[in-house]
């Protein structure tokens, strides 16, 4: 595959034969919601932080998120039920804000199936929470079965997500395409041997250097005739 960036192209090794997603941030307009979540499931467990300071979470499972802060504050999180808070938290600001995909993302999926390349989505946060962002933001149909936290013993950065979409796909992850946002996701992909477009959707761009290529659009993308993914 051959993707452009400026005037220079550049090769990314081996064709491309499907593209895996990430959820929240790439698919979903969500992040800003599900950092303000687990801002509220923190304050209702007497620990306060602004939102800046949590953003580093982005793409990472809540189990690690909560373990971290527990490490770094003193404050107890874990085993106070604070999973279902913030997933509580996350539903009732989706019902009452609404989500949307993010920008390019009906158009390249619906190229996507006009060449028959398959597609799927590896997060790392629980199945309620991914299918909620999906029927929410009109996406559920595109993705009858994708990879959750909650089907894998190891979230991002660990490969295992990655490597069970591409089972789902039967693709082998070499030929496999990650889209994500977050460092910690692109960390996952690559570990599992997958090509890695990173979009700037909520890191700036130099935190997602581990990339192979890095677009502050979808819409910079497109899928050629061959079925190349090309920058545009």
């Amino acid at each position: 595959m051959h993707i452009g960036q400026s005037d220079e192209a550049c090769s990314l090794g081996s064709p491309v034969r499907a593209v895996i997603f990430d959820c929240d941030g790439v698919l979903v307009e969500s992040e800003v919601l599900g950092l303000r979540s687990l801002q509220m499931a923190l304050k209702d467990a007497g620990l306060e932080m602004p939102m800046d300071s949590l953003i580093r979470f982005s793409g990472r499972s809540h189990q690690e998120t909560l373990t971290e802060l527990e490490r770094e504050s003193g404050v107890t999180l874990l085993g106070r039920n604070l999973d279902e808070h913030l997933q509580l938290h996350y539903m009732n600001l989706v019902r009452s804000s609404g989500l949307h995909p993010c920008s390019g993302i009906p158009e390249f999926i619906a190229a996507l199936k006009q060449k028959n390349i398959p597609f799927t989505l590896a997060s790392s946060g629980p199945r309620r929470k991914v299918l909620l962002s999906l029927r929410s933001a009109g996406l559920e149909s595109e993705f009858p079965d994708f990879i959750s936290g909650d089907d894998v013993s190891r979230a991002k950065p660990a490969p295992d997500p990655y490597l069970a979409a591409a089972a789902i796909l039967h693709v082998k992850p070499p030929d496999c395409l990650a889209i994500e946002d977050a460092p910690s996701g692109i960390r996952s992909a690559r570990a599992a041997g997958m090509q890695v477009i990173a979009v700037t959707n909520t890191y700036k761009r130099e935190m997602l250097a581990e990339a192979d290529l890095i677009v502050d659009d979808i819409k910079q993308l497109a899928v050629s005739t061959t079925g190349q993914i090309t920058l545009i």
